[in-house]
């Protein structure tokens, strides 16, 4: 059997691609949008990909599923669960599968089995490699259902589901997995990182019996007392899992092979509005970002957070430019937004925010601020805001007397609870988030804005006072 995992880092996707020798064929599960990677890879081991499987509606990327199939002339068959009702049918399938259904490729089967709990239609697959035994497999990818030292959260459709989805979580679990011998390996869609989990481990495969021993959610409890454990102090989930449900239930649109966002733009068409509505992202680091930048932009700085912080803060109903540090990431960019669902991307600045400054038009400069001038203006009872947009957890850890706790996701939310006309000073655990949230109030038109550098993190290895009290 050939065997290929690709990681994709920050939102902590994984896909699978299996082939068979004999055979020739192959079949990638839980596919991202970027197919090159497994055509190209299918195309230096002689395989052919014939089969794609998606294991349930994913809320957290865009899968890639129609866009494999559309790049190989539509000959892989593409295979989606049966299960969960109208509410769940993935109208681009090929073929709706139930438990024990399989696909043959030489000497390899894919079972299904029906495992409801993260979502109700979904599935997990079962190898077996029957060259060694027909009926002992010899591994099982689990999808967002079974994750390496975690299970799927089920919360994600909201408070009315979700105690309905965890005892099918538990079900599936303690029940479903029945008869699934101890040396299965496991294989998860996705790694530490992902918010499709609470609490996911480092590794990102493992064994059944591995997990059954040691993974706090199969620890044996009533069900009752383990819906309560596995539901508290869930994270927030963003809010664009709901549009990537709803996008990928339907099928997403076909990107083909030329990419959008490659177009360069001039300084002076983006000043002339050319792009009418246009949002402007810059991905450069805080620090360029606070030097200069173009007024009203959003800073979410390039790296592989940049997808889940686009889908906390950015609209989907506003096409795109982008300010780049270098043309050499502009493509990565893309495919991280891609990644979320936004298409909408029209080109970037060429020449940088260079160009920007040389033709002459208005910069924008965000304040920051070291810790310890934080603490002196506090000290002198100065009438500064402090808005901690860290997660609840952080903030229940330890957070700066009388600030105001807010996570950078939900700010656009609760922006009316900040004075418009009083000093904000942002501050999260190292700069990062609050550069983001920075850039957005003082498009929101904040007076007074502020970046905390180096955060909660130099704020504590300062040793200045933390409460854990809530205010």
């Amino acid at each position: 059997m050939i065997f290929y995992e690709r990681f994709v880092p920050g939102l902590a996707i994984v896909s699978y691609l299996l082939g068979d020798e004999k055979t020739g064929e192959a079949v990638v599960i839980d596919p991202t949008r970027d197919v090159d990677v497994f055509i190209d890879y299918a195309r230096e081991h002689d395989l052919h990909i014939r089969h794609i499987i998606e294991t349930h509606i994913h809320a957290d990327f865009v899968c890639g599923s129609r866009e494999l199939k559309a790049r190989l002339d539509d000959q892989p068959l593409i295979y989606c669960s049966s299960y969960g009702g109208a509410d769940w049918d993935q109208s681009f399938a090929d073929r709706q599968v139930k438990e024990s259904d399989s696909i043959q490729m030489g000497d390899l089967k894919l079972e299904f089995r029906h495992v409801p709990g993260h979502t109700p239609e979904h599935l997990a697959v079962l190898l077996f490699d029957q060259s060694r035994s027909e009926t002992s497999p010899w591994c099982m990818f689990t999808g967002d259902f079974l994750f390496v030292g975690d299970v799927g959260r089920p919360d994600l459709l909201g408070e009315e589901e979700k105690q309905k989805l965890a005892r099918q979580l538990f079900d599936s679990l303690f029940d479903r997995l029945e008869g699934v011998p101890d040396y299965t390996e496991i294989f998860p869609a996705h790694g530490a990182g992902s918010l499709c989990g609470k609490a996911i481990g480092s590794r990102r495969s493992s064994t059944l019996g591995y997990e059954r021993n040691f993974s706090e959610a199969f620890k044996q409890t009533s069900a009752e007392q383990w819906i309560d454990q596995l539901l508290e102090d869930m994270p927030l989930s963003p809010p664009y899992f709901k549009r990537m449900k709803q996008v990928n239930k339907e099928g997403a649109a076909i990107i083909g092979p030329k990419l959008p966002g490659l177009e360069r733009w001039q300084a002076d068409q983006i000043h002339q509005r050319v792009c009418e509505d246009c949002l402007i992202l810059d991905v450069r680091s805080k620090e360029a970002f606070a030097a200069a930048h173009i007024p009203e932009s959003i800073n979410i700085p390039f790296g592989s957070n940049l997808p889940t912080w686009a889908g906390w803060v950015l609209p989907y109903d506003r096409p795109i430019l982008l300010i780049v540090d270098d043309e050499v990431q502009v493509k990565e960019v893309v495919w991280h937004l891609l990644r979320v669902g936004f298409d909408d991307l029209q080109g970037y600045l060429e020449g940088g925010i260079n160009s920007w400054e040389t033709a002459g038009y208005p910069l924008g400069k965000l304040k920051t601020m070291s810790v310890h001038q934080l603490q002196e203006k506090l000290s002198q009872q100065n009438q500064l805001t402090v808005l901690d947009v860290r997660t609840d957890q952080e903030w229940n850890q330890g957070h700066i007397e009388g600030a105001l706790h807010i996570h950078g996701g939900t700010l656009q939310e609760r922006v009316g609870e900040l004075e418009p006309e009083k000093p904000v000073a942002v501050i999260c655990g190292s700069g990062y988030r609050a550069s983001i949230a920075s850039s957005f109030l003082k498009r929101e038109g904040m007076k007074e804005v502020t970046n905390i550098i180096g955060g909660m993190s130099a704020w504590q290895a300062a040793e200045l006072p933390v409460t854990t009290e809530s205010n």
